[in-house]
């Protein structure tokens, strides 16, 4: 199996960084297991050490659903729900799952409800990741 440790940046197709692994330690994948999205393996597959390619993945993470909003809730009826404010991201529990969290983001809020979108942050958006690769093993 090949292995490739490699730098990225990844971005929105209009240019806005969403991560960038120069800022911290290289990414190493081992083709074949499924460790990313398929098609930044595909881009991966071939290249070599000092290499740099820009990988278009599309919408790797979905097409935005608005429906995955939703609006007016209480803050009364939300344990601390007093606190959430506007653009704050949350780990959210419901009756019906109590035991795994999924995260969402308070689009909204005043002083008796709140706006929360359960839609990845980049669903909808275009997405491109620039690697460099540092080694293949």
């Amino acid at each position: 199996m090949t292995t490739i440790t490699f730098h990225y940046r990844g971005k929105t197709t209009d240019g806005e960084v969403f991560y960038d692994s120069y800022k911290g330690e290289p990414f190493q994948v081992t083709l074949g297991r499924h460790m990313v999205m398929p098609k930044l393996e595909e881009g991966l597959m071939g290249m070599a050490p000092g290499e740099t390619k820009s990988i278009e993945v599309g919408m790797a993470y979905g097409e935005y659903d608005q429906s995955a909003v939703q609006t007016r809730i209480l803050k009364e009826m939300i344990e601390d729900g007093y606190s959430l404010e506007e653009g704050m991201e949350v780990m959210w529990t419901s009756p019906r799952n109590t035991h795994k969290p999924i995260p969402a983001r308070i689009v909204r809020a005043d002083d008796r409800s709140f706006d929360i979108d359960f839609n990845h942050p980049l669903a909808g958006k275009e997405l491109v990741y620039e690697v460099e690769v540092l080694a293949v093993s």
